[in-house]
């Protein structure tokens, strides 16, 4: 089902935007891949916090391996064309491999997980790791219709809601957010310890 989908939105990103694939192409760098998703994201603040983050962090040293921290500002949807290409632009990086967690507002969120983007946490964490993160944090979305109406179901838990670090919290503009572990990562093992790190920080 992942596989399909992932497909799908390749297929509709070259048929919709070709410049937003060509925009996204592969850097070369196999450094893992952190990017922040909001209405909004202050660059400067999120540098900040990869700098600090990225010196801290036993698990990319112990792996010998850096992290690339990048923000898209998606606007929202009182300009329509802005945000109805920024959100494509986010599908596309995902279909191509160029993202492994993203740090990301929670409603912008709850489309990605709809779209089954995340990893389930309760299927890539043992029960004793998600104990440790306080439940009301632990993030699932509603399902929707075609016409945004709930139905009923939920996704699976996908993302943990963080909080607390002041400059992460500039960042993302004082909104609520949380973290994600994109499903296709291509590094998965050192993508599990960082998000963890990421919640912990």
């Amino acid at each position: 089902m992942k596989r399909k989908s992932i497909a799908a939105i390749t297929l509709c990103a070259v048929m919709l935007c070709p410049a937003a694939l060509a925009s996204c192409g592969d850097s070369g760098s196999s450094a893992l891949q952190i990017t922040a998703v909001g209405p909004y994201v202050d660059d400067e603040q999120l540098t900040s916090y990869g700098e600090s983050f990225s010196a801290d962090s036993a698990a990319l040293s112990a792996a010998g391996e850096t992290a690339e921290f990048s923000s898209l500002s998606v606007g929202d949807e009182s300009d329509p064309s802005l945000y109805g290409a920024s959100i494509m632009k986010v599908d596309a990086m995902i279909a191509a491999n160029e993202m492994d967690i993203m740090i990301c507002t929670v409603d912008e969120a709850a489309r990605s997980a709809r779209s089954d983007y995340f990893s389930n946490l309760e299927e890539t964490f043992t029960a004793e790791e998600l104990a440790q993160i306080p439940e009301e944090d632990l993030l699932s979305f509603d399902m929707v219709d075609e016409d945004g109406n709930a139905t009923g179901e939920q996704t699976a838990v996908c993302g943990v809601r963080i909080s607390g670090n002041e400059t992460l919290d500039a960042a993302m503009m004082g909104q609520e957010y949380g973290v994600f572990l994109i499903s296709n990562t291509q590094n998965p093992d050192l993508a599990k310890e960082v998000f963890l790190e990421i919640v912990n920080s």
